[in-house]
């Protein structure tokens, strides 16, 4: 008569242990939460934190007290959501290479208390990608930076519509040098070069070269009302800005007394001198 309710209890302490195992800090805890939420598990499943899963953190690494919320019938109050700083703390502490590259006294998004949440999604999202965003990333960046959205509408430059370039071609999100968190290659150069490789140099006489400005100093990036994406209309206006005796200080010669800028056949600079990015024969960047 004893052995079926000794039979009974052994099982109950085995189903008792294995939910103790459960709620141990490994991926085990998530097959206990998805018993209740399986929606969301189901939708966490195609995602890289799912498909991560086995030998990964499960649930309770970003959510504590995962006990007391069962025992409790599923109560959310007991249950702990990560947040701000500290739920920011949590994705960083396996996402060890963002936070080698965040750094605190320098990245323009901690600053702003921009949190991962603004931009991902834990348990999935519409952008199905292993960077589990809720939108697409140029998307997402113009939600916060109207003056660049604006920009790009404009009718030279750069354009989002296209599908060739983004905002994060060029910069990095998760960077911390600087405020503009630009994207550099191997030698140091900025991302313009990898598009634009014809102009990467290095060239015998180089034209500014990130000596004396950089390819901002005549471009505007995210798109221009001016042909070439320039910041003036007018090409001797732009090169005046540095070759000119009026400034305090000059990049290099003035034109020339026989250029008389009166005259509409100076004014385009860059007819004669073609190689204005760059030159490996001409000092004047005639060739």
């Amino acid at each position: 008569m004893n052995h079926p309710i000794r039979f009974i209890s052994i099982v109950l302490f085995l189903m008792l242990a294995a939910v103790g195992s459960v709620w141990s800090a490994d991926a085990g805890d998530s097959e206990a939460c998805a018993s209740c939420h399986e929606e969301l598990a189901a939708k966490m499943a195609a995602t890289a934190h799912g498909l991560t899963q086995r030998g990964a953190p499960g649930c309770q690494s970003c959510h504590e007290n995962g006990a007391a919320h069962m025992d409790a019938g599923g109560d959310p109050a007991q249950i702990t959501k990560p947040a701000g700083a500290k739920g920011e703390a949590a994705c960083l502490s396996c996402h060890a290479a963002v936070q080698n590259r965040t750094l605190p006294s320098g990245a323009a998004h901690p600053a702003a208390a921009i949190r991962c949440f603004d931009c991902h999604s834990v348990h999935g999202a519409k952008a199905a990608d292993r960077a589990m965003l809720k939108a697409q990333p140029s998307d997402l960046c113009l939600t916060c930076h109207a003056d660049q959205k604006a920009a790009f509408a404009r009718p030279y430059g750069h354009n989002l519509k296209n599908g060739g370039v983004g905002c994060v071609s060029c910069h990095d999100p998760h960077a911390g040098k600087g405020v503009k968190s630009l994207k550099l290659d191997h030698a140091g150069q900025g991302p313009c070069v990898t598009c634009h490789a014809e102009k990467r140099g290095p060239f015998v006489f180089p034209h500014v070269g990130d000596t004396a400005g950089s390819c901002m100093s005549c471009h505007e990036p995210h798109g221009s009302v001016k042909p070439s994406a320039l910041t003036r209309t007018r090409v001797d206006q732009l090169c005046l800005e540095c070759h000119s005796p009026l400034t305090g200080g000059t990049l290099g010669s003035q034109p020339p007394s026989i250029h008389d800028l009166r005259s509409p056949r100076y004014r385009e600079c860059t007819v004669c001198h073609v190689a204005i990015h760059g030159s490996n024969t001409s000092t004047l960047f005639l060739k």
